[in-house]
């Protein structure tokens, strides 16, 4: 009985959301994708609290995925995001610090999404923080620093003015980390999570485009 109620809200929210008259859904709520090809790997690890998927109109949703939102009791809505998901373009600068794997199959989805990369090669450091602190000062611009020394650039980076730089093994524990600090700038390992997992993670920092600093923090951390 349990199940098939929850069912019946499900198809219920669906049909409001399409009549335009379902209740507004927090930004946390929402996850939104670009692909035209909605997979299963494509969710992993991102449906912790989402109430409605957005999808481009025409993407092909594929029956494990649907499983999934249904057994999550996650809205699928095809089309534009919301207004408060929507953001202006986002600019990417790239910081690869000593010798990483080459980035370009990443740097190339990234693209495909939309977001302006542009991509530096350090062996410092300390050269590569303070290139992209001075970068993500600037308007719609996001700081990916790829480096097997995640804690201390996070150490140097959140001594800059201006930064908030988190980290995360996982797009579910980046995204929860953005929401918290409005994080702009992103340090990752990719030897640490893999070249699928470091896309999902970097598609959710990227996600939404730059944000401000939580009003609660902005004494200390803007």
């Amino acid at each position: 009985m349990a199940e098939w109620s929850l069912d019946v809200d499900r198809v219920v929210r669906e049909v409001l959301a399409e009549l335009g008259l379902a209740p507004p859904v927090a930004p946390g709520d929402e996850l939104v994708l670009s692909c035209q090809v909605v997979a299963l790997s494509e969710l992993d690890g991102r449906l912790e609290a989402v109430r409605r998927l957005v999808v481009p109109p025409g993407a092909v949703i594929t029956p494990a995925v649907r499983d999934e939102l249904r057994r999550r009791n996650v809205t699928l809505a095809y089309g534009s995001p919301t207004a408060a998901s929507a953001a202006a373009p986002v600019r990417l600068l790239v910081a690869t610090v000593g010798r990483q794997p080459d980035p370009a199959s990443l740097l190339g989805g990234l693209a495909n999404e939309g977001i302006e990369i542009a991509q530096h090669n350090l062996d410092c450091l300390i050269a590569a923080t303070d290139l992209l602190a001075g970068e993500i000062a600037k308007p719609h611009t996001l700081g990916l620093m790829l480096t097997r020394h995640t804690a201390a650039a996070l150490c140097l980076a959140n001594r800059l003015p201006g930064v908030r730089a988190v980290s995360g093994t996982d797009a579910s524990a980046v995204g929860a980390a953005i929401a918290a600090v409005g994080a702009n700038l992103l340090v990752v390992d990719p030897a640490a999570v893999g070249p699928f997992r470091l896309k999902q993670i970097v598609s959710e920092f990227c996600r939404g485009g730059a944000r401000p600093c939580p009003e609660v923090f902005k004494e200390r951390l803007a």
